[in-house]
């Protein structure tokens, strides 16, 4: 932030939250919170924030991230191919993070900690899915380990849960098509 701003960050058992103030005049900044404030320069404050608040998790807490082995293996091969981080972007699903492009800021991929009831009705527990998009939808949903995309459009996409059902080399294929069809503007 340059030293435009000042970030007070406030962590408690149960939450964490921050607040952004304007360094010369001491006036909040509530725009980095404001979902419908879209611009570029709000968006480089928040992208700010959330670089300190990644610092601060990695400093300070033992994170156990991923509940699922897949999900860690496919993570490690998405960063160094497509060089992304998840972005966690709602304090109220905190289990729930996105890969996006970086030149366009689509998402490609949404990553979820989710009850195993949303994908199969009556299976219990909790899995870690992805969203990818796909423009063979129809098709794929035949296939073991592919389901009806869990809150997205299920025209154009699909959720896949990191069980191990597919191999780690089927879900990479899946997330390089997600990648090419996200990626023009």
């Amino acid at each position: 932030m340059q030293g435009d701003f000042v970030m007070t960050v406030s962590i408690t058992t149960e939450n964490v939250s921050f607040q952004v103030f304007d360094q010369e005049t001491g006036d909040l900044y509530p725009q980095v919170h404001m979902q419908s404030m879209t611009g570029s320069f709000v968006a480089s404050v928040r992208e700010a924030c959330l670089e300190i608040l990644y610092q601060i998790r990695k400093a300070c807490f033992d994170v156990q991230d991923f509940i699922c082995p897949q999900t860690k293996r496919i993570l490690t091969q998405v960063q160094e191919q497509y060089g992304n981080q998840l972005e966690y972007l709602w304090e109220k699903s905190p289990d729930t993070a996105v890969l996006r492009h970086e030149s366009n800021k689509k998402w490609y991929a949404v990553l979820m900690k989710i009850s195993w009831d949303k994908l199969e009705k009556g299976r219990e527990g909790l899995v870690e899915a992805v969203n990818l998009k796909h423009d063979q939808v129809v098709d794929l949903l035949s296939q073991k380990g592919i389901y009806p995309v869990f809150h997205m459009n299920k025209r154009y996409w699909i959720s896949v849960a990191f069980d191990d059902t597919l191999s780690d080399e089927e879900v990479l294929e899946l997330i390089e098509r997600s990648w090419n069809l996200t990626s023009k503007k």
